[in-house]
C-alpha cells in the first residue's frame, strides 16, 4: 500500500486555514501533526496545574474522572475483561454516534490507540477512551451500497441498504435517539447478504459485515442498538489489538459529577444562556454564516424561563425535548419541551447540591434523561474527562465555538484538541480502478472539446468536405486580414457571421460529441461513486481496512 499523508503542523491553523477532507486513497489528516499529538496531551495535562484554574473545576474534574473510571470498568465487565483505566493515567478521548460509520471516522479510534500506546512507551501511562454518543438522533437508518445492477453491463448504481434496527416503540413515528432502537434479528441475515451481493457484483473481497454480526450474536440479546453496534465494533478492535475502552455517554450522565456540572449550569442559567448566544453570534459573524440554525440554534428566553443547551426527556416521550429552567432562592424548576406553553412535563426540586441526582434516581421508573447537546458534550468531555480530545473535521470546526463558551462559562483557557480523519477507498479490482482513471481522462478530454466547440468551432471543420474547406479558407483569410485598432467593427461583424455559419456546418459533429460528453459524465459520476470515502466500514474487507488504518496511525511519535 502506498501511504500519503496530509498534515497541518500548527494547531493555531485550525482557526485560520481551511480544513479539507483528504482526497486521495490511504491519506489522513492530522492536526496537530502526528509527531505533536503526544506533546499536546502532555501540555493539556500540565495546564490543569495552573494557579488560575478555579478550585471547583479541579475538584469536579477529579470526581468526574474517578467516577468515569469506575463506570468504564463496570461497563466493560458486561461483555469483555475489565480494562486498566485509572484517574492518574493520561486519557485520550474521542466519541461518535454508534453508527456503522465509514473508515475515516473509525480512524480516530486508531489514532487514539496509537497515541495512548506511544505515551505509555515513554513512561507516561495512557489509555484511549471512546465515548458512544448514544443520545444523538441517527443521521441515517441505512448505509449506501455501490453495486452493478446487471452483471453483463458496465453500468453502476448506488442505493440505500436499511440497517437491521427498529424502534423499541414502533407506534412512535418520530426519529428517536439511538438508545431507543433495537437490533431486528430477522433482518440481520438479509442485510449481510445485500452487502455481500453488492460487493460480489463489483469483484470486491468479502466485506466485514458477516464477522461483525457474528461477533454481535454472542452479545446480550437485550442490548439496545446503540450498545450492540458499539460492542461488536469494540470487540473487533480488541481482536486486532486496539486497547481503547468504550463507554456510552448515557453512563457518564448517571455519575454524580455529571449532575453536579448540570447543577452548576442551572445555578448560572442566565449567564450560560448569554454566553452561549453571544459566542454563537460572534462565530456566525466571523464565519459569515447567515443560516439561523447553523452551526446550532440560539437558546431561548421566554418570560422567566431560560433555555439551556441540554436535552430533557423521559423514555416514554416521543423524542428528545429541550431543557428550560426557572429558579428562585429555594427551588429549581425544569421544563421539557419546545417552549414553555408546550411543555410535555416539568420537574420541581430544591435548589441545593445533590438535589438533581436525587430527583432523577427517584424518577428512574420514568426513565428520566438529561443529556448534553453537541457543544456541551465536548465541553464536558474536554474539560472534565480528557487530557487529549480527538475530533473529526466537523466537530473540530464547531468546537471553535465551544472554546468561547468554555472561556465565558468556566473562565479558563480551553484545553487544546486534535482533528483527525482519513480517506480509504474500497479495494477495487485493478480493471475497475483503470476504468475510473479512463472515465476521468475521457471526461476531461470531451469537456475541453465542448469548450472548443463554443469558442473555436472552426477546429471541427473537416478538410475532406468541400463546404467545410471553403469555410476554413474564409476563416483563414479573415484572420490574415485583421484591421488595425479602431477599424475592426466591420471585421468583427464578418467574423461573427462566419462563425455562425461554421457552427451550423459542424452542428452534427458537435451534437455527436455532446452525446459522448453526456455518456462520459455518467461514467465519471459512477466512477466517483466507486472512489467515495463515505461507504460504511461494513462494506470493507476486515483485515485490509484495519491494517490500512493502523499504518496511517503508526506515524504517531512521542
Amino acid at each position: 500500500m502506498t501511504r500519503s499523508v496530509a498534515c497541518v503542523t500548527d494547531h493555531a491553523q485550525t482557526y485560520q486555514a481551511p480544513i479539507r477532507t483528504p482526497r486521495s486513497d490511504n491519506q489522513d489528516l492530522c492536526i496537530p501533526a502526528h509527531g505533536q499529538l503526544c506533546a499536546q496531551v502532555l501540555a493539556n495535562r500540565h495546564s490543569w496545574k495552573r494557579d488560575s484554574i478555579p478550585d471547583w473545576i479541579l475538584k469536579l474534574r477529579n470526581r468526574a474522572r474517578s467516577q468515569v473510571a469506575s463506570a468504564a470498568k463496570a461497563y466493560a465487565r458486561l461483555y469483555t475483561s475489565e480494562p486498566l483505566i485509572e484517574p492518574s493515567m493520561l486519557w485520550i478521548v474521542g466519541g461518535h454516534q454508534p453508527e456503522a460509520f465509514h473508515p475515516g471516522v473509525w480512524y480516530k479510534n486508531f489514532l487514539i490507540d496509537a497515541t495512548a500506546k506511544e505515551l505509555s512507551k515513554h513512561d507516561s501511562p495512557a489509555v484511549g477512551l471512546h465515548v458512544i454518543i448514544d443520545h444523538d438522533l441517527p443521521k441515517s437508518l441505512s448505509i449506501r451500497l455501490p453495486y452493478r445492477p446487471d452483471p453483463n453491463s458496465d453500468n453502476l448504481a448506488v442505493g440505500p441498504c436499511k440497517l437491521p434496527i427498529q424502534k423499541q416503540n414502533p407506534s412512535s413515528l418520530s426519529l428517536g435517539p439511538w438508545h431507543s432502537y433495537r437490533i431486528d434479528p430477522d433482518r440481520v441475515e438479509p442485510f449481510i447478504r445485500e452487502i455481500e451481493t453488492a460487493a460480489d457484483s463489483l469483484g470486491l473481497p468479502v466485506p466485514m459485515a458477516r464477522n461483525y454480526f457474528q461477533v454481535m450474536s454472542k452479545l446480550d440479546a437485550d442490548l439496545d442498538a446503540a450498545v450492540a453496534l458499539s460492542q461488536a465494533r469494540h470487540k473487533m478492535e480488541n481482536e486486532h489489538h486496539l486497547g481503547n475502552i468504550d463507554l456510552p455517554m448515557s453512563q457518564i450522565c448517571q455519575t454524580g459529577a455529571w449532575f453536579e456540572f448540570v447543577e452548576h449550569c442551572i445555578s448560572h442559567a442566565a449567564g450560560l444562556n448569554d454566553t452561549y448566544n453571544s459566542a454563537l453570534d460572534a462565530y456566525r459573524e466571523r464565519e459569515k454564516i447567515t443560516n439561523p440554525g447553523q452551526p446550532v440554534a440560539h437558546l431561548g428566553r421566554i418570560s422567566d424561563w431560560i433555555e439551556l443547551p441540554f436535552w430533557l426527556y423521559q423514555s416514554g416521550d416521543a423524542g428528545r425535548n429541550r431543557m428550560w429552567v426557572r429558579s428562585d432562592a429555594k427551588t429549581w424548576e425544569l421544563g421539557s419541551g419546545v417552549r414553555p406553553e408546550e411543555f410535555a412535563w416539568t420537574l420541581r426540586l430544591e435548589a441545593q447540591t445533590g438535589a438533581l441526582q436525587t430527583a432523577f434516581e427517584q424518577g428512574s421508573d420514568r426513565g428520566l434523561c438529561i443529556r448534553p447537546r453537541a457543544l456541551m458534550t465536548t465541553l464536558f468531555l474536554r474539560c472534565f474527562i480528557a487530557d487529549g480530545f480527538v475530533h473529526g473535521i466537523g466537530g473540530g470546526i464547531y468546537d471553535r465555538l465551544t472554546d468561547e463558551i468554555i472561556r465565558g462559562l468556566l473562565h479558563i483557557e480551553p484545553p487544546r484538541y486534535a482533528i483527525a480523519t482519513a480517506t480509504l477507498q474500497l479495494p477495487l479490482p485493478s480493471h475497475l480502478r483503470r476504468g475510473v482513471q479512463v472515465a476521468e481522462e475521457e471526461l476531461s478530454a470531451l469537456t475541453k472539446q465542448a469548450r472548443a466547440a463554443r469558442s473555436a468551432p472552426e477546429t471541427f471543420l473537416i478538410p475532406k468536405d468541400q463546404q467545410h474547406r471553403l469555410l476554413a479558407q474564409q476563416h483563414a483569410e479573415l484572420l490574415a486580414a485583421i484591421p488595425p485598432r479602431g477599424a475592426k467593427k466591420l471585421w468583427h461583424r464578418q467574423m461573427k457571421d462566419l462563425k455562425a455559419r461554421i457552427g451550423q456546418a459542424v452542428a452534427p459533429i458537435v451534437q455527436k460529441q455532446h452525446v459522448q460528453l453526456q455518456s462520459a459524465q455518467r461514467r465519471a459520476h459512477e466512477a466517483q461513486w466507486l472512489t467515495s470515502r463515505e461507504y460504511s466500514m461494513l462494506v470493507f474487507p476486515e483485515s485490509d481496512c484495519i491494517e490500512r488504518l493502523k499504518l496511517l496511525a503508526s506515524q504517531v511519535r512521542a
